[in-house]
């Protein structure tokens, strides 16, 4: 063996960046943190393929240059695929001449066992079987040796230090981002000014870029292959193409390695590193939309060629290769994939010899493989949902409601292509899912009650498409219109209760007719009451709660008690409606239903409000907004917040009423509800409205109305539950009203600002993050129009009438 001059070590080997690494300053100094330490001699670079594992290391082994007397030297493993030459493949990396027959990992200890050098293994996941013996090895015996790693998967090495590099942040809003502060949109700026040179954002295309890169989930290699379409196409054109299928060939550049050419060559390279078992579980999992647990994968995947025992394990295989990724925070823990992965696991399952469609578009051809997963999935889903919709009426409400919540999109996904079905079958489970659902009451929490109304509507016409009976139909269009109520969109709730009572005389016989007819009932008695403001509502509710008693079905009994008292509340003497609305609350006590308690607690404040103690009513109220805007329920936080104005009236503080009526329209829109129109509701904001203006005179009403629209939501929600006192006389209105813009966090940090304090000192005061501290100072500089920390210095000083201290 014959060895180059030292001059030859130092020099190294590491590939020229052809172009600048773009984003990546945070985690480049996590990086670079840990390579710092001199414990740390292994550094593995994990991540799914596409990433920039490979980018991320050459600007390492480049910055790290000077740091290592012998050099770093690069050794590129990719277009190696026999496992025996991963040692062979590193000596020829190295300025090391070798013509004995030694084995390959006997000459690397010779040669590196007194040089301090660094090695970049990059592309390590299809040589690991022997590649991770030979790194323990070379770092034993090699003391001044470090190694950084890429892999899709961990090399599983003692000593080994894991650091994923997931994709570039991309916009999660592209009509509201400012696209530019993220790095997937300023890698693709700069990638395709570079094959145009005239390219720019522009706010014209900046929302089409942002979705573009949020399309390719932030992967490097998806934009780099993506951005030079920008010489041929507009970004929307490019968008409405990748939006097919974007698993199609991007380039033809020939410079780059085959793997990279497109997508489809990056996840057929580790698909091909798979196991059978693996990649059937791949193409398996690839029907979930969004995460998933370990039992919803055995539910879907298992059957006679993959057994529920094997899941665990060989979902851990795809975890350690990064197709899956693992979220252990999530109690139970939860898998995802990346949705390019999951195309490509997708156009495995619908191959039925395993063959895919080649790059000219040819297809191939169909399987039963991808219907019978889809299958699954959706009697899986439809399962647990029906079970939640007929136990959330407990202690257990709130995880119910959260896991039903974290498969939102796998929800989404069974119903839109169930809304799409040929069969009745397909069309049923749609429904069904649609119906359970809105039981559960997802659709406050997790969607949007407008989705509600889309799926249930999307359901209903699959029914009827396909021949459905009617006892279904009728539950979702009963269904429908409840939700149009909770819209405050009274003309369609009209609507659908009509179609209902068209539908009602064909229903008869069973259960399911049974629980149609009374969401039928439940429907007409909620129209009598927010549409009409009819007395006799309460009767009727009142038939309807005893009715769903006596059938002991919990998916609607809960809701039409909860009615049944806020229809007391509003219409019924004060005996009544106080002993309608005490059972309902010691129900739900009971039964530890926190959100159902709060509803029940509400009735009771609306009836304290009705019968003459508004202190007493505005307790209640204040704990009811604040548990439901804990737990995340929005639509109720209105409520809350409204009816608090309502109680400001009756008490005497008028401006703190207009200030939360402004508040309350201002979360209707924004929410895109409108239960202002409701009755009995409209009688009681009409009459808080006219007394309060009466009150304050228009000018001032119409002022500080102002200031509550101008509001945010949290901000509202802490004035509500604040309840100040009366003003202070002498003091400006427009400067009680503007103090009041602010949350009580938001004032105590103006505070603290009027003091002379640091974010980071504040930081610690308050028991807050300076990252927090920095969004409230944002807030507050938004809030009152101002533009520095000074002028927030100096109103907190006109405010407190004095001298800000200094500490």
């Amino acid at each position: 063996m014959t060895e180059r001059t030292a001059d030859g070590w130092r020099d190294g080997y590491v590939p020229a960046e052809l172009n600048g690494l773009i984003g990546r300053r945070q985690l480049l100094s996590s990086v670079k943190a840990r390579l710092s330490d001199p414990r740390v001699r292994l550094l593995s670079l994990t991540g799914t393929g596409g990433t920039g594992k490979t980018r991320l290391a050459m600007r390492l082994a480049n910055e790290a240059r000077r740091a290592q007397p012998d050099g770093v030297w690069w050794v590129d493993l990719a277009s190696h695929t026999d496992p025996a030459s991963a040692g062979r493949v590193i000596l020829d990396a190295l300025p090391v001449d070798d013509v004995s027959a030694r084995e390959p990992g006997d000459v690397l200890v010779a040669a590196l066992s007194r040089r301090a050098a660094l090695l970049v293994l990059d592309n390590c996941e299809h040589l690991i079987r022997t590649l991770a013996p030979l790194v323990v090895r070379l770092l034993r015996d090699c003391p001044a040796l470090r190694i950084i790693a890429t892999s899709r998967v961990p090399l599983r090495c003692e000593g080994e230090h894991v650091i994923d590099v997931p994709p570039l942040t991309v916009p999660a809003d592209p009509e509201r981002a400012v696209v530019t502060e993220y790095e997937a949109v300023r890698l693709f700026e700069a990638r395709a000014s570079a094959a145009r040179a005239d390219f720019a954002i522009t706010p014209r295309n900046a929302a089409d870029v942002a979705r573009l890169v949020a399309m390719l989930d932030g992967i490097p290699l998806a934009i780099e292959l993506a951005a030079p379409l920008v010489r041929v196409m507009s970004v929307a054109e490019i968008v409405s193409m990748l939006s097919g299928f974007r698993l199609r060939t991007l380039s033809e550049d020939m410079s780059a390695p085959a793997r990279h050419r497109t997508l489809w060559d990056s996840f057929e390279w580790s698909y091909q590193l798979c196991s059978p078992a693996e990649r059937l579980l791949w193409a398996r999992l690839a029907v979930f939309a969004g995460g998933f647990t370990m039992e919803a994968a055995m539910a879907v995947a298992a059957d006679g060629e993959i057994e529920a025992v094997q899941v665990p394990v060989v979902l851990g295989e795809l975890a350690a290769k990064s197709i899956v990724v693992a979220d252990t925070d999530s109690i139970p823990t939860r898998y995802s994939m990346l949705a390019t992965v999951r195309e490509y696991g997708l156009a495995r399952l619908g191959s039925r010899t395993g063959d895919l469609p080649d790059p000219e578009g040819r297809p191939a051809p169909p399987s039963g493989d991808e219907t019978v997963a889809h299958r699954r999935l959706s009697a899986y889903l439809l399962d647990r949902a029906e079970w939640y919709s007929r136990h959330w009426y407990g202690p257990d409400e709130a995880r119910y409601l959260g896991e039903a919540r974290q498969d939102l999109p796998n929800h989404r996904a069974v119903l839109d292509r169930c809304a799409a079905a040929t069969t009745l079958e397909e069309a049923e489970v749609g429904a069904r899912l649609a119906s359970a659902l809105t039981a559960l009451r997802l659709w406050f929490f997790g969607g949007t009650l407008g989705e509600g109304m889309r799926a249930l509507s999307r359901a209903e016409e699959a029914l009827a498409g396909n021949a459905a009976a009617a006892p279904l139909r009728l539950t979702v269009l009963a269904q429908a219109g409840w939700i149009a109520l909770c819209l405050g969109d009274e003309v369609n709730a009209e609507t659908l209760l009509r179609r209902c009572g068209a539908l009602a005389p064909a229903v008869s016989g069973g259960d399911e007719a049974a629980f149609a007819l009374a969401a039928h009932r439940f429907l007409t008695a909620s129209t009598d009451l927010f549409v009409h403001g009819d007395p006799a509502a309460l009767m009727l509710w009142a038939a309807v709660r005893d009715e769903l008693a006596a059938m002991n079905d919990t998916r609607l009994l809960p809701m039409a008690e909860m009615f049944h008292a806020i229809a007391a509340a509003f219409t019924a003497p004060a005996p009544e409606a106080f002993a309608i609305a005490d059972r309902h609350l010691a129900d739900t006590r009971a039964r530890g239903a926190t959100w159902a308690a709060s509803w029940a607690q509400w009735a009771r404040a609306v009836a304290e409000l009705r019968h003459g103690d508004p202190p007493a009513a505005a307790a209640m109220f204040r704990s009811v907004l604040r548990t439901q805007w804990d737990i995340g329920d929005r639509w109720g936080s209105i409520w809350g917040v409204e009816s608090l104005a309502w109680c400001a009236v009756a008490r005497g503080h008028h401006e703190e009423a207009a200030v939360l009526l402004g508040a309350s329209r201002n979360m209707q829109q924004a929410l895109g509800v409108a239960i202002h129109r409701l009755r009995p509701w409209l009688e009681a904001h009409t009459a808080c409205v006219e007394q309060a203006r009466l009150a304050l005179g228009d000018a001032a009403y119409d002022e500080a109305e102002g200031h509550g629209v101008e509001m945010e939501f949290g901000a509202a929600v802490d004035l509500a539950l604040g309840q100040p006192s009366t003003p202070r006389s002498g003091a400006p209105s427009r400067q009680r009203s503007a103090n009041r813009l602010l949350s009580d966090k938001q004032r105590a940090v103006a505070e603290l600002i009027a003091e002379g304090k640091t974010d980071k000192q504040i930081a610690s005061v308050l028991f807050l993050s300076p990252r927090t501290v920095q969004s409230h100072v944002s807030a507050i500089l938004r809030r009152l129009g101002f533009t520095g920390r000074a002028e927030i210095a100096a109103w907190v000083v006109e405010q407190q009438g004095g001298t800000a201290s200094r500490p």
